[in-house]
């Protein structure tokens, strides 16, 4: 047997293997970690594009109700919390309250308040078109009026969850496949700049993949499918996900497993 061979079928590199003759090493890598029973768990949402006709308040509701059965504390939120104005043409037969003041008090108002859970959020492209129409930076004011929910900035946002990085993204375009866009923006991330985890709202798709050490997610939505959806031949994926994250008991609190649990919300068990 060539010793390729034996280090591939044990999954260990030649210099592991010299070590292990040498009486050197004797266990894996993996247990040099501190094996704990430290977990948390966290929800994710994304593009609820409130004050659009499609919106799917009731739905988003219900999820806030299951993170509080839960016992979940944080939920973050992937960007286009609101429908925003002028974003593609017809837009404007699909948005059912006007303007960026009252769009702002709808969100205000309507958006889940439950005892015990604060919600991170970004901006997306639909909440930065107020931006672009009138200098309003409408996830700045949300944030100001409800102490539940913490504005992380536009576009990208981190935060930390005992000690592990979750980065906020809201991506643009869309692919011929569903996980592209997010490999490729992986791909650019520098080695020094990597989150634990990351979630990408804008796609209204559900996805969970591996990759260059990052937990990668598309958060789904709660917007059914608009006009414009309907013209890109893309039918959404309602619901969010609850993110189960087990952290080693050691300075760098590594991640040693996430456990992610999609909870959709379909008509009649329907697509």
């Amino acid at each position: 047997m060539k010793l390729k061979d034996i280090t591939d079928k044990f999954g260990i590199t030649e210099k592991q293997l010299v070590s292990i003759l040498a009486g050197k090493e004797t266990k894996p890598k993996i247990l040099e970690h501190n094996i704990s029973n430290k977990v948390f768990t966290f929800g994710v949402v994304s593009d609820t594009h409130l004050c659009s006709i499609h919106e799917k308040l009731d739905e988003l509701h219900t999820f806030y109700e299951i993170c509080r059965k839960e016992k979940i504390e944080v939920v973050v939120h992937s960007g286009d919390l609101l429908a925003g104005w002028g974003i593609y043409r017809g837009q404007e037969n699909e948005v059912k309250v006007f303007g960026a003041d009252n769009q702002i008090t709808y969100a205000v108002k309507n958006y889940p308040k439950v005892k015990g859970i604060t919600t991170y959020f970004i901006d997306g492209n639909h909440d930065e078109s107020w931006n672009k129409l009138a200098g309003i930076k409408t996830g700045e004011i949300i944030s100001k009026e409800r102490d539940d929910m913490v504005y992380l900035g536009q576009y990208q946002g981190d935060l930390e969850i005992n000690k592990v990085k979750i980065r906020l993204f809201h991506g643009g375009g869309n692919a011929y496949a569903i996980s592209y866009k997010l490999q490729k923006m992986l791909e650019q991330i520098p080695s020094g700049n990597k989150p634990h985890i990351l979630i990408s709202g804008h796609y209204h798709t559900s996805l969970y993949f591996f990759y260059r050490l990052i937990h990668a997610f598309q958060a789904g939505c709660f917007e059914d499918q608009s006009l414009f959806l309907l013209r890109m031949g893309i039918n959404p994926t309602i619901g969010g996900w609850t993110i189960k994250v087990r952290v080693a008991d050691d300075k760098h609190r590594t991640v040693l497993s996430i456990t992610p649990t999609f909870i959709p919300f379909m008509k009649g068990g329907k697509k």
